[in-house]
């Protein structure tokens, strides 16, 4: 497995994992009690996310329930991106850590150990609040049909949990080999430029790390830590 230490600022980095779109994200449900059910429930979602995030041309639901489903999925797509490396990292022993090769190597490894600790005390306390919010939803969570609420709780608490789980094993349990990487070095020192030849540079390593879906990440997270 492959991680990346992403500057986002001269000085900020973020761990980014690129999945393919057919990774598995959760193993098939044990059974079929309530906890079972839900990971069914979950497992669907993520196939529809996916689809929905390949069509060209999505059809507009009439319904506002419909619509509201609509977008409820295109916000699963976006959170299904960003919590695959916690996913992934639930079945993983080893995994390499890329960093920019003007950084120290433990240095490197101690962000991204500090940085997956903040994440699984994250995740608690969001399993821990969507968790009621499941339980208050649970009348109306399996009923077929566009329900928003029960579908929104059942990614968000079953998405929470693995992602808790995943965050504590990169800390405790993953054994990491930090490899120096001149594109991530190159990222890094691109910051110093303006805007138009940055962007050239995020487009440039993006094609050198064969990583199709870093540039919008660099973006949009540069874009919220402006």
């Amino acid at each position: 497995m492959d991680v990346y230490l992403v500057p986002i600022a001269s000085d900020r980095f973020e761990a980014y994992y690129e999945a393919a779109d057919d990774d598995e994200a959760v193993e098939p449900a044990d059974g079929l009690g309530f906890f079972g059910r839900l990971r069914v429930r979950f497992q669907s979602q993520l196939n529809e996310a996916e689809q929905a995030r390949h069509q060209a041309t999505p059809e507009e639901p009439r319904t506002f329930l419909g619509r509201m489903q609509t977008r409820s999925l295109k916000w699963i797509a976006e959170r299904i991106a960003e919590q695959r490396l916690l996913w992934k990292l639930r079945t993983v022993e080893v995994a390499t850590l890329h960093v920019a090769s003007d950084m120290n190597p433990e240095a490197a490894e101690g962000l991204m150990r500090a940085a997956m600790k903040r994440d699984a005390d994250r995740h608690l306390r969001l399993l821990a609040l969507h968790s009621v919010g499941l339980v208050l939803a649970a009348p109306v969570a399996f009923v077929p049909g566009p329900n928003v609420l029960g579908y929104l709780f059942t990614f968000t608490v079953v998405g929470h949990f693995l992602s808790w789980r995943g965050a504590r094993r990169g800390v405790s349990q993953v054994r990491w080999t930090v490899a120096a990487s001149t594109p991530l070095t190159d990222l890094r020192r691109a910051f110093a430029l303006a805007p138009a030849d940055r962007h050239r540079v995020i487009l440039d390593v993006t094609h050198r790390l064969h990583l199709p879906r870093l540039a919008r990440f660099v973006e949009r997270m540069t874009a919220a830590t402006a």
